[in-house]
């Protein structure tokens, strides 16, 4: 009897100090870039379910919101008591969610472009010239993906009241191209081309008639590599 005491004593304190070790699983902070965002905690332990809602929501007013890590599904819906409802695992790092908004009664005028691939199959990013677009290294899914050489994609901007543009390009060997302070109207094309190699990559600009308005060189490096 006096042994069978004894285990149970043993076996006691291990729960207890595996509980203990449960509690101590590092935790990692949710951040908001912007007013309005209700949520339960700031801090979560990886693969916890976050939930986060906003229910500031104006009339003629359009909202975008998004992550600053490529690597978290962020799922969105919408209820009439939390307004939008975002919900999402939590990785083993900080995260930001960030909010933008325009008036939707504000006439934006519509501006499509035209992308055309004869380097290497590359994912195209094109962004309004932000300060935050330009400091930041997670420009979100890609404007184009996967476009193959000799293919083209027509693309309407987003934020098209922008009067800068940066274009980024990851290629299929993580090569990567950029240039900025483009200027794109409706019906230009933006032309991803090579003289030798791709490492002598440049991205032009055409107007609609195909006249060359700017020729910049692109290639910037290799991800990865040191």
């Amino acid at each position: 009897m006096k042994h069978a005491k004894q285990w149970i004593t043993i076996l006691l304190g291990g729960l207890m100090m595996l509980s203990l070790f449960g509690c101590s699983k590092p935790k990692y902070k949710l951040q908001f870039e912007g007013f309005g965002f209700q949520t339960e905690k700031t801090e979560y332990a990886e693969g916890e379910t976050v939930t986060v809602y906003y229910n500031l929501i104006a009339t003629d007013t359009d909202y975008r919101f998004w992550l600053d890590s490529e690597d978290v599904e962020l799922s969105q819906d919408y209820d009439g008591i939390h307004g939008y409802v975002f919900t999402f695992s939590m990785p083993a790092h900080d995260v930001t969610l960030h909010m933008s908004s325009r008036n939707s009664m504000v006439y934006v005028p519509r501006r499509v472009v035209t992308v055309v691939n004869e380097v290497e199959e590359a994912d195209v990013w094109i962004l309004p010239q932000t300060e935050e677009n330009l400091k930041s290294s997670v420009w979100g899914t890609a404007s184009v993906g996967k476009l193959g050489v000799g293919e083209t994609a027509e693309l309407e901007l987003e934020g098209s009241d922008s009067s800068a543009w940066i274009v980024r390009i990851i290629d299929a060997d993580h090569a990567y191209y950029s240039v900025q302070d483009l200027t794109l109207e409706d019906g230009y094309r933006i032309v991803f081309q090579s003289a030798d190699s791709k490492f002598d990559a440049v991205i032009q600009v055409q107007d609609e008639s195909g006249a060359v308005l700017s020729t910049s060189e692109a290639f910037v490096g290799v991800l990865g590599a040191e």
